[in-house]
């Protein structure tokens, strides 16, 4: 007999929360770039000193965590036009989480008064890529993502026009 569950999504408490999304983002990292970013930089990756640098995130945006009953799954982090952040673990895509995040992320976006907003992600991730195509992003821009001892790793940056993609 199979069980249905239901995805449910609540937004980021910045007292509370970080930990949580520092946790998520090292796991779905090492889930989500084995092979596409140099497996040092993957190593090295810690959730104490990420927890840090999410709380001064949390505070200076706005982030939305899904969770798959009652565990985090996936979160979605928004500062000004930018989505900075939407990661999910692997075992959960497909499953219209990373869409409905992105849409939360979009909603943030345009309380503030934007109808565009923009995101950036892995030239090489190109699953990332083609979800954020059919979301209607338009890459228009490429840079190196700042990595010092990695200079060659590069992003893309997708817009979006938050009007056309709510009316969906």
């Amino acid at each position: 007999m199979t069980v249905l569950t239901r995805y449910q999504m609540r937004m980021a408490n910045p007292e509370q929360d970080a930990r949580v999304i520092a946790h998520l983002k090292v796991v779905c990292w090492r889930e989500s770039y084995t092979g596409l970013l140099p497996q040092e930089l993957l190593d090295d990756l810690n959730v104490d000193r990420a927890t840090r640098s999410w709380t001064d995130s949390l505070r200076a945006g706005v982030a939305w965590i899904a969770e798959h009953n009652g565990e985090p799954v996936g979160f979605g982090h928004t500062r000004g036009a930018e989505v900075t952040t939407l990661y999910l673990r692997k075992a959960d895509h497909r499953h219209g989480v990373g869409k409905a995040l992105l849409g939360h992320c979009f909603d943030e976006i345009a309380c503030l008064g934007n109808d565009q907003a923009h995101l950036w992600v892995l030239e090489n991730n190109y699953a990332a890529r083609r979800f954020y195509q059919r979301q209607g992003g338009h890459g228009t821009a490429r840079r190196a993502v700042g990595f010092r001892k990695w200079p060659d790793i590069m992003e893309v940056r997708y817009d979006f026009d938050i009007a056309d993609w709510l009316e969906k």
